[in-house]
Formats: C-alpha cells, structure tokens, sequence
C-alpha cells in the first residue's frame, strides 16, 4: 500500500510524533509512531513483507497507533502536542528543549 505524507507533528513530551498521510484514492489516516525517523511533507510510505518502507528506503519506526483521520482530531493532537516547530519549523532555538524526550530534534535543533 502507498502513503503520502501531507503533514507531520512531533510531541516533545512523549517522544512520539503524528503523520497525516493521504492514500492515492484520498483515503486519510493519521499514523502515530515512534522512532528515529520522522515523517516529513512529501515522503512517501509503502507497506511491504520487511515493514515500511520510507522513499523505497527501510526506516526505523514503529506505529504506535493507526487512526482514521478527522479534521478535530488532528486540530486537537495539534495543540496537545506542544511543540515549536510544529508552527515554525525552522527554528534555531527551541523553548521547550528541557521538556524534550527526543534524543534528536526532528526538526534539527540542537539541545
């Protein structure tokens, strides 16, 4: 099966992170996952027989959770998440870096 992703969320304070991923049909599901790979906009996701498979390249993660997408769900994920790159992703500072359960920033900022 293929993916596309449209958006992604990181949570700092469960070091887990959210994809919206949208099927060739229009199907929409959000994918809540943890690993050392983060889903961005415009990557592509194929289920296969070793796992999933990102840009036709093997990645380290593991879903968690498979939802069936809705705009309130997402909206409220959004806000609990409580990360500042989710809304800035090209920060050069982070203000919530000693909150932070990731081990490297998907969004590239140095602790």
């Amino acid at each position: 099966m293929h993916w596309d992703i449209t958006e992604m969320l990181a949570s700092p304070t469960t070091g887990t992170a959210f994809a919206l991923a949208v099927s060739p049909k229009g199907f929409k599901v959000i994918l809540w996952y943890k690993g050392s790979y983060f889903l961005r906009p415009d990557n592509n996701i194929f289920t296969s027989s070793i796992g999933l498979l990102v840009n036709n390249q093997p990645r380290d993660i593991d879903v968690i959770h498979l939802f069936p997408y809705s705009a309130a769900f997402w909206q409220t994920t959004k806000a609990g998440a409580q990360c500042p790159g989710n809304e800035q992703p090209h920060l050069e500072q982070c203000s919530r870096s000693s909150a932070c359960q990731f081990e490297l920033c998907p969004y590239g900022i140095e602790k």
